[in-house]
Formats: C-alpha cells, structure tokens, sequence
C-alpha cells in the first residue's frame, strides 16, 4: 500500500511540478537564438566564503 501511496504522490506532485518548470523557465539556457553567433557564455566567477 505504501508504494501505492508514494506513486501517486509522484505523479500527482512531482511530475506536474516538473513539467510546469520546464515550460515556464529554461534552467540550463539550451533554447537556441538563430541570429545568435556564438551560444558560448562567460562563466561566473565563485564568490568567496
């Protein structure tokens, strides 16, 4: 019964919320510019502890 349980709640939560990001935001910037010449981008510098 318990996985039962832990399966809806994956479905019913975890992927909407998963699906939901992926159309509302682009994390990792991987939607291609077809004027762009480069899709290169600088690497932002750690900040310090």
């Amino acid at each position: 019964m318990r996985t039962f349980l832990l399966f809806l709640v994956y479905c019913l939560v975890v992927t909407p919320i998963g699906l939901l990001g992926r159309v509302v935001k682009d994390p990792m910037a991987r939607r291609r510019t077809r004027g762009a010449k480069t899709y290169w981008t600088p690497p932002t510098p750690a900040q310090a502890r």
